[in-house]
């Protein structure tokens, strides 16, 4: 038997031991938690030093891959530039000779209208600062059919936005015309459409407050007459549009005041012929909702709408004998109705026309040659199977006249493929 002693011994050391086990076991929690938290302070670093973008911002990404098939039909013969086999581009419609022409069939299959953007979106002290950065591969210089098809990209937008307050913001960079409202635009399978609307993106700076914005834009003249583009403007394009609601109806106006100039400078050091000349242009746009269904307009009128109409239909003007610029009066518009035949069918229909009140011949010898009318048709059929994946087909008439009454027609059949991400 043990002894009394030698039992509170004993008694004691258990105790002993089991103090100190539990204090050092609590020193190693301790240790062990305070080592956890220096890893996750060091990790925190190294993911701060990674990350691609500031802490606070949101960075999201998209685009979409489209497939596009086009078979065409020239009744004037072939087209000088093939860049209209990618999209309709209504100035490169060839016109018969005056000794007639014998028609040009093609089919071009190509992904250029892909495309992808980024943008980015940080909440300060002073407002939010976005971003949008996007490229697509239309209007390719490099790359062939024969072998790659390696098409390059090409800048679509590239600006910043900040937003001090609600309903306010001023926009710099590359983005579409404050004269062009984009939502007015139909959904058609061509890359633009109607003959007869506006289209156009430029570096600007805009002011919008509310359903007003103002905007100063990139200024470039392109006249008949002139062997160049200029770019001797001595203002940018000073735009005005208004936004408004009223019920199903969303529409705008919008006013555009333009230096068109040209300076003649073949010798870079001496200053030849020259000229500069205002102009104005307004466009009345919008898109009626009708329950599911939605009809979209556009009316553009102006002796200086040129470049800004139907992707140059028209030049901004011409030279006359005495080398000044003279505008022309020109006018653009279409009307688009889009039908859905239930969740997963739908189609556009449209009619455009643009024309041009061209100089005669005692003003300009070569007023014959001048483009003096276009008119598009266009009609698609579009399946939607699930949500970001469509397929379409679409009908194609399109129509140029030049001011001696020759003409040429383009009739083409589309079928694209687009799957948005």
């Amino acid at each position: 038997m043990l002894y009394p002693t030698a039992v509170t011994l004993l008694s004691f050391s258990a105790t002993t031991l089991s103090s100190t086990g539990a204090a050092f076991s609590a020193t190693q929690q301790q240790g062990a938690a305070t080592s956890s938290i220096e890893d996750l302070k060091g990790l925190a670093l190294e993911i701060e030093e990674a990350r691609p973008i500031a802490d606070g911002t949101k960075f999201t990404y998209g685009g979409y891959v489209q497939l596009d098939a086009v078979s065409s039909d020239y009744s004037g013969g072939k087209p000088a530039n093939q860049l209209i086999d990618d999209f309709l581009v209504p100035s490169l419609i060839p016109v018969e000779p005056t000794s007639g022409a014998d028609n040009y069939r093609s089919t071009n299959m190509h992904s250029k209208s892909s495309r992808f953007f980024l943008k980015t979106a940080t909440e300060t002290e002073m407002g939010k600062i976005a971003s949008h950065i996007e490229l697509d591969f239309i209007l390719s210089g490099q790359g062939d059919e024969r072998i790659s098809n390696s098409w390059s990209g090409r800048i679509r937008h590239a600006f910043v936005k900040w937003e001090p307050e609600e309903n306010r913001s001023i926009m710099v960079g590359q983005n579409w015309s404050t004269f062009f409202n984009v939502s007015a635009l139909p959904d058609h399978l061509d890359f633009v459409g109607p003959v007869g609307t506006v289209f156009m993106r430029q570096p600007q700076l805009r002011y919008t407050a509310d359903g007003l914005e103002l905007a100063l834009e990139n200024s470039a003249t392109r006249v008949t007459g002139a062997t160049y583009d200029n770019d001797s403007e001595g203002i940018p394009d000073v735009i005005a549009r208004y936004n408004r609601q009223d019920g199903d109806l969303s529409w705008s106006l919008a006013g555009m005041l333009r230096e068109l100039s040209y300076e003649d400078r073949s010798n870079p050091v001496i200053r030849g012929a020259h000229d500069a000349k205002y102009g104005y242009a307004a466009s009345l746009a919008g898109k009626w909702k009708m329950g599911q269904d939605d009809l979209r307009f556009m009316v553009s009128y102006g002796d200086a709408l040129g470049r800004y109409l139907g992707l140059n239909a028209f030049n901004d003007g011409y030279i006359d004998g005495g080398g000044q610029i003279q505008t022309i009066d020109q006018l653009g518009a279409f009307a688009a109705y889009r039908h859905v035949w239930d969740p997963a069918w739908h189609s556009t229909f449209s009619y455009s026309f643009a024309e041009a009140e061209n100089p005669g011949v005692g003003a300009f010898a070569s007023t014959g040659d001048l483009a003096s009318a276009y008119q598009s048709v266009h009609a698609s059929l579009n399946y939607v199977p699930a949500p970001r994946l469509r397929f379409g087909v679409e009908l194609i008439w399109a129509e140029k006249e030049l001011e001696d009454g020759r003409s040429g027609e383009v009739s083409r059949f589309q079928f694209s493929v687009q799957h948005a991400f």
